[in-house]
């Protein structure tokens, strides 16, 4: 049905791509660049009103998400969302060109995000190993030089680096539960970028395990490393904050000073 209505509406590149237990719906570009949007309901498609505005969200190939057993998607986002209320599956720009699948509920509950191939979208711990090391991957994405990455052991990742436009600072931000979102700011940093490869998440790790516990600092305590050049050696440092202790080290984990 999706493909028959892309057909309908002369596109295979979509805007957005809503499925209910009873509806779908498409929206696409037309020639002079304004959505259009059709729908199939009670057993007849056509054109329909929309409200979707373009905003230059990202298009995309609906061939690339895996919606081949949408009741199964329903069925694994009813088990996360605890509920299975008037379900609808969409794919859209979900932020900064990123496009996302999901699931979510009227009345509303929590909205379940997918991969493109189906799974359900990880939900990270950012107070383990493998929760910081895919949360920073995940933020810095296709970015080679940032500005600073930050993990909050109770709130998830982010990186800020230029933005593509002068005078203006990208955030992306990876939470527990949330893809990816951009926010665009219209500022701009004094501090200098370094090279985000350089970052090893497995350091920042080990630096918290060894401060919690053993000293006065709770082994639950919350945690916040900031990476950032900021006395502007050319050598970014790891700023951590556990706990009610601070503490500077190299990218390696060095305690200095």
């Amino acid at each position: 049905m999706v493909s028959s209505l892309l057909n309908d509406a002369g596109s295979r590149q979509a805007l957005m791509v809503e499925i209910a237990q009873d509806s779908v719906q498409v929206s696409v570009l037309s020639a002079d660049g304004k959505p259009v949007t059709w729908a199939h309901r009670d057993g007849k498609s056509a054109e329909v009103p929309s409200d979707l505005a373009y905003v230059d969200q990202a298009t995309f190939d609906v061939s690339k998400f895996n919606i081949s057993d949408v009741g199964g998607l329903f069925r694994a986002a009813a088990s996360m969302s605890g509920s299975e209320e008037h379900q609808s599956l969409t794919i859209v720009d979900y932020s900064g060109g990123e496009v996302v699948m999901s699931v979510s509920t009227l009345p509303e509950s929590r909205t379940v995000f997918f991969t493109p191939d189906g799974a359900l979208l990880e939900v990270l711990n950012f107070d383990a190993p493998g929760g910081i090391a895919n949360g920073i991957k995940e933020a810095i994405g296709p970015q080679l030089t940032v500005y600073s990455v930050t993990v909050q052991s109770d709130q998830g990742a982010w990186v800020d680096y230029p933005g593509d436009e002068d005078g203006t600072t990208v955030r992306r931000t990876r939470t527990a539960k949330v893809p990816v979102t951009t926010n665009i700011r219209n500022e701009t940093s004094s501090l200098p970028v370094f090279v985000a490869a350089k970052i090893r998440p497995d350091a920042v790790w080990r630096v918290v395990d060894a401060v919690r516990g053993p000293s006065d600092v709770p082994e639950d305590a919350k945690w916040s490393v900031i990476i950032e050049d900021r006395e502007k050696t050319g050598v970014p440092r790891m700023y951590f904050t556990i706990g009610s202790k601070s503490m500077q080290t190299d990218l390696n984990g060095t305690v200095i000073g």
